[in-house]
């Protein structure tokens, strides 16, 4: 019985029973198939964070006549070299703007976008370094798989360089955030000195009014008023000044 054809194979491509058995209703993770003479090569196109992790496969076949075929895109090894060129102009474009990012949250907002490259960028060289053991005759594939290569450290260094930049800012911001606090705190000091300095004054205004002076130092209990002021002011003085040794 023969097996049902996926529907991303295009019905033209006559492959061998061996490999279609080994296909499902999607194209599933990149890989390579070689069966019967025929290299099937499953790749991905360049992902983005809007694919919500369906990828958009490449397919390339091999002959044992030694012709390739392509889809979506026909054209056989060509195809396979845009394809790359794709890849490339994407990592290119994210290094641009990882040299130009600021904030964390530009940072975060790139590595949504480079972590997938890297992971398909990755799986893609196992996949060419599978097809360069497979068909170790053939250098058009030894070079696309040194391309893969460069691809796969490239995508790297800027997955690198994003990491370490969201790690710089984030370490940048908490150091402002720490001297903000600091700073907010000496003023607070400040303040609390300047309410055990006028302490005694509000005392006396509080409880004696704004009577003439002369008559204040006669009303009863003045000194002790007077006294009771100062020494919780004093209190108040000393233990802000406990805390900002602390």
């Amino acid at each position: 019985m023969e097996t049902k054809r996926p529907a991303f194979l295009p019905k033209s491509w006559d492959l061998p029973e061996s490999i279609r058995k080994r296909l499902g209703d999607e194209a599933g993770r990149q890989r390579l198939m070689d069966e019967d003479g025929h290299l099937l090569l499953i790749l991905h196109q360049a992902p983005e964070p809007e694919d919500n992790e369906i990828r958009k496969a490449v397919l390339l076949w091999n002959q044992p006549t030694g012709e390739w075929k392509s889809t979506p895109d026909g054209g056989g090894l060509a195809a396979l070299d845009a394809h790359m060129q794709t890849y490339s102009r994407n990592i290119h474009t994210l290094d641009e703007q990882v040299e130009a990012a600021k904030t964390p949250r530009q940072y975060f907002d790139l590595m949504k976008h480079v972590t997938p490259l890297l992971r398909a960028t990755r799986n893609m060289l196992a996949v060419m370094q599978d097809a360069r053991e497979a068909r170790p005759e053939d250098r058009r594939l030894i070079n696309f798989r040194d391309r893969a290569v460069e691809l796969e450290r490239a995508i790297d260094l800027v997955a690198e360089d994003a990491k370490a930049g969201m790690e710089f800012s984030l370490a940048e911001n908490t150091e402002e955030q720490s001297r903000f606090a600091h700073d907010a705190a000496i003023e607070a000091r400040k303040l609390n000195r300047l309410v055990a300095t006028f302490f005694p004054l509000a005392t006396l205004v509080a409880v004696f009014g704004m009577s003439p002076p002369a008559e204040v130092i006669k009303a009863p209990g003045f000194w002790l008023v007077l006294g009771a002021g100062i020494l919780i002011g004093l209190i108040v003085l000393a233990m802000t000044s406990i805390k900002g040794r602390d």
